[in-house]
């Protein structure tokens, strides 16, 4: 599996699907940028569990967005240089089946790197199920992405999830962890761990709501909103968000408006069924910090669930960067910050802290937010993984 001559391309096998999930993703971050130094492939994800109409929310919405997404075949992003291509493959998840899918995905691999004379590629995976084809590679070196503990998704196997996790870092070079209770766990399985962490555009997100002078013009989609807003952006599934603590919020400061920013990825229907709720489709992460300076407070909803406990969410730093207050559920991951956000276990905790957040006055916190994510930039954290990649910088 192993080449001795230095990488010349990167084969970063995707969480998401680039067409109509999250762009700000902490992995797309990292490809666009290690898509700089060399010819970068964004393999769209395969998922990880067939989506069942009657029990999976929006399955047939779901359904159909990969259809078009396998459409596309390989397009180039114009903004980033970065290769996009859209996989073919059986949407079935047995252990036959996903070996099947490891020959058919390592073949089209195979083909785009002799397409865009890539010769010695180096192997980004963030998805387990993409551990067949990576086997049957040969590449200068295998990393692996672990920005989440998938073995614990739901509905997904967590026996045959695990066990491909843990066969990827058994056939990996390299783990780079954005969690360090899941580094700590899987350290010694692997040959080299690496903690992360997540970066932050920090000067972009600062100049959208600066302590003193105008600020960035307001978004179309959010003028004349009833104050205050309260708000979320980011990828949004039943898995993560808690959707009766989003009704309560919603509830909870009317006449104020609850925006949610990203693609629809689970039902929302009873939260867009309070008056004063207002969903904002996915923006580009370039216009993603002018719509996010508006909220007076912004907000994480998730649940405190097996998957949510290892997640590492990249919006809080830009939450901290924008300087205003935060309420979170509690999570392993925000407590390097409790000092500077809201910590609730409850939902009626929660409600309470958005008061208080609303109650703040001075700029003593903004400025301490913004220090303690100051340092923490995307372009270090992409050097740190394009050099275990054995990309030339």
């Amino acid at each position: 599996m192993q080449n001795s001559k230095k990488c010349d391309g990167v084969i970063h096998f995707g969480n998401v699907d680039w067409w109509y999930h999250n762009r700000g993703h902490a992995s797309v971050r990292m490809a666009t940028r290690i898509a700089k130094h060399v010819p970068t492939v964004w393999i769209n994800s395969i998922g990880m569990r067939m989506p069942v109409p009657g029990k999976t929310e929006i399955a047939w919405s779901r359904y159909w967005r990969k259809i078009k997404s396998l459409t596309k075949g390989l397009r180039r992003d114009p903004v980033s240089g970065m290769y996009i291509y859209s996989p073919i493959f059986i949407p079935r998840y047995s252990p036959t089946m996903l070996e099947v899918n490891g020959w058919l995905l390592a073949l089209q691999v195979k083909i785009v790197c002799w397409r865009l004379k890539i010769k010695q590629p180096s192997a980004l995976v963030s998805m387990p199920t993409m551990t067949p084809a990576v086997k049957r590679g040969k590449w200068v070196k295998v990393v692996s992405d672990r920005c989440d503990d998938f073995s614990t998704l739901p509905e997904a196997d967590k026996e045959q999830i695990g066990a491909l996790e843990k066969q990827l870092l058994e056939i990996s070079d390299a783990a780079a962890y954005v969690h360090e209770g899941l580094m700590e766990r899987e350290q010694e399985s692997v040959k080299e761990a690496v903690l992360i962490g997540h970066g932050v555009d920090f000067d972009q997100f600062v100049a959208a709501r600066p302590i003193e002078g105008q600020r960035i013009s307001i978004p179309k989609s959010m003028l004349d909103l009833p104050k205050p807003i309260i708000g979320f952006y980011g990828g949004m599934d039943e898995y993560r968000m808690d959707s009766e603590l989003m009704v309560k919020i919603a509830r909870h400061i009317n006449p104020g408006t609850l925006v949610l920013i990203g693609p629809k990825q689970m039902d929302l229907s009873q939260t867009l069924a309070e008056k004063n709720t207002k969903h904002i489709d996915q923006v580009s992460p370039e216009e993603l910090a002018a719509h996010a300076a508006n909220f007076d407070v912004g907000i994480i909803p998730f649940l405190q669930n097996e998957f949510n406990i290892m997640c590492n969410p990249t919006k809080l730093k830009e939450y901290l960067a924008l300087g205003y207050p935060t309420v979170v559920m509690t999570l392993p991951a925000f407590q390097v910050y409790k000092d500077l956000i809201y910590n609730a276990n409850s939902h009626d905790e929660f409600l309470t802290c958005i008061d208080k957040a609303l109650q703040e006055n001075g700029f003593s916190l903004t400025e301490a937010r913004r220090q303690a994510v100051a340092g923490s930039s995307w372009d270090t954290v992409a050097t740190k993984v394009a050099k275990l990649l054995d990309v030339p910088l």
